[in-house]
């Protein structure tokens, strides 16, 4: 049977645009269907409005201190109509026409509309229907809603709405602890705004270990970032301003009123109103679609990669997982997903980035762990540049010595990980990191600082 396409890949994010792009060669037509803006959450809601908008906060808060350094700011101030400004331009110039630019040079069509499959090798788009001999479902995730009583009642946000304000919020309620609503939190704290953070678990960032979680709260609590730890909402509703939240912390109940009610409960699989029954696409319980270590579904000649398979939820693996279905469904010999070895960063202040096993998880398995910690204040580039906070943690096993995690929280954090990572992939030892030599004075001697001091606990 003659299809429109090779491959129709339905979603333009990280993981969408990197299945076609892979998929592009030896005379295959590709196309691309989206149903919102181009390039999907990342460059449009996520990692890109959020890192600019931090950039900005960084700048604003460095500026009310720069006395430190012998230099004298005066009538320092900042301006959010312009800082959304800045925030628009590089969301433009990253964004959708770009995307859209790539997409025609590489000969890739792009489609838009909403697809619905009617079978495994037809969808429907808008008013129109399209077939392809394989497909590759990557329509990402929202905002999961929890079941909150008066939820539905209250006018709340997600992670969308809020790098998208007009004006800076007065006060603002964000539920959830987690990465997306820390990096909320220091922007618009950093700004002015009256932040309280509602967290269930017991600490910020609870998948990071204990020690990062307390560096975090402590910095948050200089900038009067509010945080309610082990915190059941109970309930929120209108108030005369915006919302007010009611959580039960131990006993006490509390009662938090603000401008606006931010959600950053997780997020859930965007699924709703694709038509998988009818493809023969099955999905697991919380709505996500189920694949196989290929990236295949249920359907044989349908696959699916990035948020909408529930697996780790970074845009940086949705770029693997898109290029690895891609190329998957045209390979004689399909390669397997390994994401044994995935680097996570949170652009707090300072920044997040772990990668592999935590301590904890390598004392349950061996018993006893090989464990180096280095803390910045012992480092020249950090005391030079006054950023003191922090420190690099290594684990290993303490028989083999051989690396199985590294924990991080230091300005550049986000860029050391990587070589914590590079060393994970190769299998290398502790001793290995020790004794390469690292140029000084830079931050990256931390990593060899804790891999010298580890030591068997």
């Amino acid at each position: 049977m003659k299809y429109d396409y090779d491959l129709l890949v339905i979603g333009s994010g990280s993981a969408g645009f990197s299945a076609a792009h892979a998929a592009k060669g030896q005379g295959r037509k590709i196309g691309i269907v989206e149903a919102d803006r181009l390039g999907g959450e990342c460059p449009n809601w996520a990692c890109v409005p959020t890192k600019a908008l931090l950039k900005s906060a960084k700048v604003y808060r460095d500026l009310l201190q720069t006395q430190m350094y012998g230099v004298t700011s005066k009538d320092v101030t900042a301006d959010f109509v312009e800082i959304m400004k800045r925030r628009g331009q590089i969301v433009g110039a990253l964004g959708g026409s770009r995307i859209e630019k790539i997409a025609d040079k590489l000969g890739i069509d792009v489609l838009h509309g909403f697809a619905t499959f009617l079978d495994a090798h037809t969808v429907q788009i808008d008013d129109k229907q399209v077939t392809s001999d394989k497909f590759v479902i990557a329509t990402g995730s929202s905002t999961f809603v929890p079941e909150i009583p008066g939820i539905d009642q209250v006018a709340w946000i997600g992670f969308k709405e809020a790098v998208t304000f007009d004006a800076l919020p007065e006060s603002m309620t964000i539920i959830g602890g987690g990465p997306v609503g820390c990096e909320l939190a220091l922007i618009y704290a950093s700004f002015g705004t009256r932040v309280t953070i509602i967290q269930h678990a017991g600490a910020l960032l609870n998948r990071e270990e204990p020690e990062i979680s307390e560096l975090v709260a402590n910095q948050f609590a200089v900038l009067n970032i509010h945080v309610e730890l082990n915190a059941e909402v109970i309930r929120v509703e209108k108030a005369e301003k915006g919302t007010q939240t009611k959580v039960r912390v131990g006993k006490e109940m509390k009662i938090i009123k603000s401008q606006v009610l931010v959600l950053a409960t997780g997020k859930k699989a965007n699924t709703a109103g694709l038509g998988c029954q009818a493809a023969g696409v099955q999905l697991d319980a919380r709505g996500n679609v189920l694949t196989n270590s290929e990236l295949v579904t249920s359907a044989q000649n349908i696959w699916a990669a990035g948020d909408v398979d529930g697996g780790m939820l970074f845009t940086h693996t949705a770029h693997y997982e898109g290029s690895l279905a891609g190329a998957n469904a045209f390979a004689k010999t399909p390669r397997q997903v390994d994401e044994r070895v995935v680097p996570r960063v949170t652009f707090v202040d300072p920044e997040v980035a772990s990668v592999g096993m935590t301590e904890a998880e390598v004392r349950e398995k061996y018993g006893t762990v090989l464990v180096g910690t280095f803390y910045m204040r012992g480092l020249g580039r950090a005391y030079i540049d006054g950023n003191t906070k922090g420190f690099v943690k290594l684990v290993a096993d303490p028989k083999t010595r051989k690396l199985l995690g590294g924990h991080i929280v230091s300005e550049r954090a986000g860029e050391l990980i990587h070589e914590v990572a590079l060393a994970i992939h190769l299998k290398a030892r502790m001793d290995d990191l020790a004794e390469m030599i690292h140029a000084y004075p830079t931050y990256s001697e931390a990593v060899a600082g804790a891999a010298t001091m580890a030591e068997v606990v």
